[in-house]
């Protein structure tokens, strides 16, 4: 997708792909800041089986989840998965608020929150236990993640 304006693509292996999507079904949403100069402010993700990923913002979303506009997607294609070891994703950037490589770190860090098992464990007390959830703590890991980010195509 490169040279495509407001897209973003990325090359997961086949077995992360997989994982990627399970756990998302199960585990449907969670929080993904973006980081600024000025500060920082949450983006909701919410996981649209059987492949989809919207994200608007977490204030809007709090305001009325139906409608919240979503500001990007992504979809993870897991067609080549078993047979070629590979997963595709592309990222949609629905608005012009967020920048390509914003939108590039945002979608990378959610599917390390979702293939990752150490990461997944915080994502499944996000769904599963609330008020377990330390969001100080989250969002500390993430803009120490933020930071750690380049231009590469994820790891796999």
């Amino acid at each position: 997708h490169e040279g495509k304006e407001g897209v973003v693509g990325i090359v997961l292996n086949g077995q992360d792909g997989k994982a990627v999507l399970e756990r998302a079904s199960g585990s449907p949403f969670f929080i993904q800041p973006i980081f600024r100069e000025s500060g920082f402010f949450n983006l909701v993700s919410q996981f649209q089986g059987p492949r989809h990923f919207l994200l608007a913002y977490l204030e809007d979303y709090k305001m009325d989840p139906n409608s919240a506009s979503p500001l990007m997607t992504f979809s993870v294609f897991d067609d080549y998965a078993e047979a070629k070891d590979v997963t595709l994703v592309r990222c949609d950037c629905l608005n012009k608020s967020i920048e390509m490589e914003e939108a590039r770190k945002v979608v990378q860090s959610l599917l390390d929150n979702y293939r990752k098992q150490e990461d997944y464990s915080v994502v499944k007390t996000f769904n599963d236990r609330p008020a377990s959830f330390d969001v100080d703590d989250h969002i500390s890991r993430m803009n120490k993640r933020w930071t750690e980010y380049s231009s590469a195509t994820i790891e796999s």
